[in-house]
């Protein structure tokens, strides 16, 4: 794919969940450092990415200072010869005096907290965490760091960032522009999956496809 914009002339991101951990499959609220390690089938995952994006021109690697981000984008910088650049604003969104635990109403309170978030309602706070502004800005601020570093240097290629699924969600849902927010915030990424978006802080952002094509600009046209 074109290294100048998939749809117009400005930066192209590639957005990667991290691979399975078996904190998820116990459906723990694990969004603090170092949180755990991929599983068996989260490596697996991660190795699957390497073929998954071969034919993509991918100019830098960004990644969550969280274990299984950088575990997941680990191949990706063998066989890339990249380094990826670790910035803590791509980490989840915290579920602050909630974090790890499984209790159904504690987990219910973290999804209705981010997906109030995710169709605007971004004043609520997480109990013991920060609220929707301040968890949605500190993820854009790394976005428009990495268009900028793009733009300065006339980078060839897209930039891959590996973070986590509810905070690439808020993102999507606040920062760019294409799909119906309440529909996105009901629709998770998968472990690995894909996401792309195109565009540049000034002019905005457009998704292009969500969570491995199960969204498309084209199809929604």
């Amino acid at each position: 794919m074109s290294a100048r914009g998939w749809h117009n002339d400005g930066v192209d991101l590639i957005l990667v969940r991290h691979g399975q951990t078996d904190s998820n499959l116990a459906g723990a609220l694990d969004t603090a450092i170092p949180g755990a390690p991929l599983n068996d089938t989260g490596l697996a995952q991660a190795k699957t990415l390497v073929g998954t994006l071969a034919e993509d021109a991918i100019a830098s690697l960004w990644v969550s200072p969280i274990q299984r981000a950088r575990q997941t984008i680990a191949p990706l910088e063998i066989d890339r010869g990249l380094k990826a650049q670790v910035r803590d604003g791509l980490r989840e969104v915290c579920a602050g005096s909630m974090e790890m635990s499984t209790d159904t109403e504690d987990v219910s309170c973290y999804i209705d907290s981010t997906r109030s978030w995710m169709v605007g309602r971004t004043a609520v706070r997480m109990p013991g965490g920060d609220n929707g502004r301040i968890t949605f800005e500190r993820f854009n601020a790394v976005v428009t760091e990495i268009a900028e570093e793009h733009e300065r240097t006339n980078a060839e290629g897209a930039a891959l960032i590996v973070a986590h699924g509810t905070i690439l969600r808020l993102f999507t849902c606040l920062g760019t522009t294409g799909a119906d927010p309440a529909w996105i915030c009901n629709n998770p990424m998968g472990n690995t999956h894909v996401t792309r978006v195109s565009g540049n802080p000034t002019d905005g952002w457009k998704l292009i496809s969500w969570n491995n094509g199960q969204w498309t600009a084209s199809a929604s046209a």
